[in-house]
């Protein structure tokens, strides 16, 4: 008796001096601080609106849970520590916010934690930060400042009484969202607000181990194989596009992914210049596909690649080429090309290891990969190799390897990458504004004049005659990343992308069939007299010259009106996260 007696009055004294205790301004200013960045992030995120309201509420497990081990600590140290962890998530938070202006989603935790497609990325990234961004770390200047000062050093607490306070917010915060975490929503977008942003980090980060290296189990096997089965209807040409089929058989063929191009950009005229004129002189010996939707996620270029090489949407978080660079069954461009005779070569400005690029190339079947170690002129602009640089070293190799049979090259630009600041030497169009507007049209122009010694180099060798061309944009542009600096020079642009083939000598015409990048392959292998039956049940994408639609559905999930095969496209994304994550295609 006497014994419990002694144990319950330790214990009222414990909780009678938890609740004596001063409450500890540091732990509270940067709490505080938490709480509203992770609302405004949330407001950036989804909108503004009443439900934002909950992201602040929803804020405050995690960060009492870690803040909470700088509880048990005193003086400069406990200081250290809640200004550490505070500084350090206000950084996270703050790159989710520059991330969310270029792509509209929080940054996959598989980015944070990669080296290679952040390198070179310095200058873009800081093109997308704002002076009001300096604000994030408002709370810990605030903090340092008053440490300083000695206005926050108060008496510690005895030992036993820092513990029990410790554990007492870190049991609190660990309840309160595993309750958020059983409750919450599949929406993504929903579950910002109700996990908070680093709650939806730590739930990824989750999924990604759980996700890594997983084997399909048989429903989802049987749903992805019903997908492709059904997709693999739309491969079959319009009567009218029937005599096209194997149009580039023999034929050099030139793929150019030209960074940041958007369909508006082709044929536009600011201020009575042509932006691409070389490129428009092209139209009327081209096939133009004009309703091709972007659909590229937080991978950007490499989703893109992905989307062309291998005819795969990309993953929901993060990038294939990043999170599965070991998946090596898809039926790729470069596969299907060199089984009908084609030397495959992919020509990138970048270091080789960009984007895990080197590991992933050759598993895509590509014969080649010439990365900027290679080039013989390696002249920067921006963030990478000049796009003149690109196109003299196609030259090279197709000098090289001209005893080699036809050549399939995948040409990547990069010069109107941002920040699109180019040199005052190198801008060939006189305009009057000098925003971001201007700057990503006068790299545009620098790389189609480049493109534009490229073709005649061709000609005066006297290869155009055996040439066909492939133009096509990885993702938009300036409606990317600075979409209030568009106007006035360039209008909407609505998500679509160019896709256009050039053959010299041909009779052009526009195809308004709705498609995304997904297609381009499916529509190229056709072109090149490729079967379809070997392909057709193992592509995402559909004959963009067929007579059913193409895969009119862009990154965020948006169906374009006319579409056939609704249902496919509804699940498109959700089908690709599991084929690929399950490595579906090696079969």
């Amino acid at each position: 008796m006497l014994q419990r007696a002694v144990a319950r009055g330790r214990a009222r004294e414990r909780a009678g001096a938890l609740l004596r205790a001063p409450v500890d301004r540091t732990f509270a200013i940067l709490l505080v601080g938490l709480v509203v960045k992770a609302t405004v992030l949330a407001e950036a995120v989804v909108g503004p609106g009443w439900s934002v309201l909950l992201a602040a509420p929803a804020a405050v497990p995690l960060s009492l849970l870690l803040l909470a081990p700088g509880l048990v600590l005193h003086g400069a140290r406990r200081t250290a520590y809640l200004v550490g962890v505070a500084a350090v998530l206000s950084s996270v938070l703050l790159a989710d916010l520059v991330n969310v202006r270029a792509f509209g989603r929080l940054l996959s935790v598989t980015m944070i934690g990669a080296d290679a497609p952040l390198d070179g990325l310095g200058a873009s990234v800081v093109a997308m930060l704002r002076p009001v961004d300096a604000l994030f770390y408002a709370d810990v200047v605030l903090v340092l400042v008053l440490a300083l000062r000695g206005v926050l050093a108060r008496r510690s607490a005895p030992v036993r009484v820092r513990v029990w306070r410790a554990l007492t917010v870190a049991v609190v915060g660990t309840a309160l969202f595993a309750v958020q975490v059983l409750t919450m929503t599949s929406d993504p977008a929903a579950r910002i607000v109700s996990l908070s942003p680093l709650g939806s980090h730590v739930h990824e980060a989750y999924a990604e181990l759980v996700d890594t290296n997983r084997v399909l189990d048989p429903a989802e096997r049987r749903r992805v194989e019903d997908w492709f089965a059904g997709n693999a209807a739309y491969q079959d040409p319009a009567p009218e596009h029937a005599d096209l089929f194997g149009a580039l058989a023999g034929k050099d063929v030139f793929v150019v992914q030209v960074e940041s191009l958007e369909d508006v950009v082709v044929g536009l005229e600011v201020e009575g210049q042509e932006v691409t004129p070389v490129l428009d002189g092209l139209l009327e010996e081209s096939i133009r596909f004009t309703d091709v939707v972007q659909q590229t996620r937080d991978g950007n270029t490499a989703d893109a690649e992905l989307l062309v090489h291998a005819s795969a949407y990309p993953v929901q978080a993060g990038a294939a080429f990043m999170r599965f660079p070991e998946n090596r069954g898809y039926a790729s461009l470069p596969r299907l090309a060199g089984d009908h005779g084609w030397h495959t070569q992919v020509l990138h400005g970048d270091v080789a290891s960009f984007w895990n690029r080197d590991e992933v190339y050759p598993r895509l079947g590509w014969d080649e990969y010439v990365s900027e170690e290679d080039f013989a002129d390696t002249t920067q602009i921006g963030m990478g190799t000049a796009d003149s640089a690109l196109f003299h070293q196609a030259l090279l190799e197709l000098e090289e390897h001209a005893a080699d049979g036809p050549s399939l090259m995948y040409l990547s630009t990069l010069t109107s990458h941002t920040p699109w600041d180019m040199p005052p030497e190198l801008q060939g169009l006189e305009l009057t504004e000098t925003n971001h507007g201007a700057g990503y049209l006068q790299s545009l122009h620098y790389t189609d004049a480049a493109f534009g010694e490229f073709y005649r180099a061709l000609e005066e060798q006297g290869r155009l005659d055996r040439s066909a061309f492939v133009f096509f944009g990885d993702h938009e542009g300036i409606h990317k990343y600075f979409p209030d600096e568009a106007p006035p020079l360039v209008p909407d642009n609505d998500k679509r992308l160019p896709l256009i083939v050039h053959v010299p000598g041909m009779d052009g015409f526009e195809v308004d069939n709705p498609g995304g990048q997904v297609d381009i392959l499916p529509t190229l292998a056709f072109l090149m007299g490729v079967p379809p039956d070997e392909y057709a049940d193992r592509v995402m994408g559909r004959n963009l010259l067929g007579a059913q639609s193409g895969s009119g559905v862009d990154s965020d999930g948006a169906i374009t009106y006319g579409v056939d095969g609704l249902e496919l496209l509804t699940q498109a994304y959700e089908v690709a996260d599991l084929a690929v994550s399950g490595d579906f295609f090696m079969r």
